[in-house]
């Protein structure tokens, strides 16, 4: 029998991205937007996560963000003064390293500086992520949002124990709420009279590790960002800002 030659959806889990049309299309966005606004900043994300991300374009809907590879950055920018898409903008060069970003904008300086200082956000941290603090699960009834200033101490569900249990803590049930279990005489059970030692300060958390911390609510991932230089098309210049980390790595 032939195949059928109707017409049929393909997932686009299915399909193939073309790379190469990407880039030129960073590319080509990235020189665009170097000649429409005064202002090109260079940035830096620590711990990305893209629901902040989002956060951040929203605040500057009048302005555009751009963020890939940054050798592809640099190469529509321009690595010196022969190639570069706008006079004096190749000097911004040094600061793309690393996880980096470029706003394109009118607004004034002072004005996103101001801006950018009030992004910050704690999420969850995730595998091979370094543990900031030691954390134990306390003995007695088990609370989410364990840890977190200014967080109320919830219940944990019933509903949620056995996954605890798991992972490897040791919990049970008693009297309608989730509680650590006592370590017996002479037993294997990892509980001291502090608690369930979860990580200790400086950890590699694995996949474990993080699963429990989220149960708990413990937050150790700060998304930041940082602003590293600024190009004015105006006065062809380069400034730099907030004390440039990565800058030249």
């Amino acid at each position: 029998m032939p195949p059928s030659k109707r017409q049929r959806t393909v997932p686009t889990s299915r399909t193939t991205k073309d790379r190469k049309t990407l880039v030129r299309r960073l590319h080509a966005s990235i020189q665009d937007l170097a000649t429409t606004h005064r202002y090109i900043f260079v940035f830096s994300v620590t711990n990305t996560r893209n629901t902040f991300l989002k956060q951040v374009r929203a605040a500057f809907s009048d302005s555009r963000l751009a963020m890939g590879k940054t050798k592809v950055m640099a190469v529509a920018l321009g690595r010196d003064a022969q190639s570069e898409v706008v006079p004096g903008v190749s000097r911004l060069n040094p600061y793309l390293s690393g996880e980096v970003g470029l706003l394109f904008t009118d607004r004034d300086v002072a004005d996103v500086e101001a801006a950018f200082a009030g992004f910050w956000n704690a999420d969850y941290a995730r595998a091979g992520a370094t543990a900031s603090r030691a954390v134990r699960v306390p003995p007695g009834e088990i609370t989410t949002m364990y840890g977190v200033e200014g967080g109320e101490e919830d219940p944990l569900p019933l509903a949620i124990e056995p996954q605890l249990r798991k992972l490897g803590v040791p919990t049970r049930i008693k009297a309608g709420k989730v509680v650590l279990e006592d370590a017996p005489e002479g037993g294997m059970l990892d509980v001291g009279d502090e608690g369930y030692l979860v990580c200790k300060e400086g950890d590699v958390l694995d996949s474990r590790q993080t699963s429990i911390l989220k149960i708990l609510g413990v937050r150790m991932a700060d998304f930041r960002i940082q602003l590293r230089a600024v190009y004015d098309r105006q006065e062809e210049a380069v400034k730099e800002l907030g004390g440039a980390d990565g800058a030249g790595a």
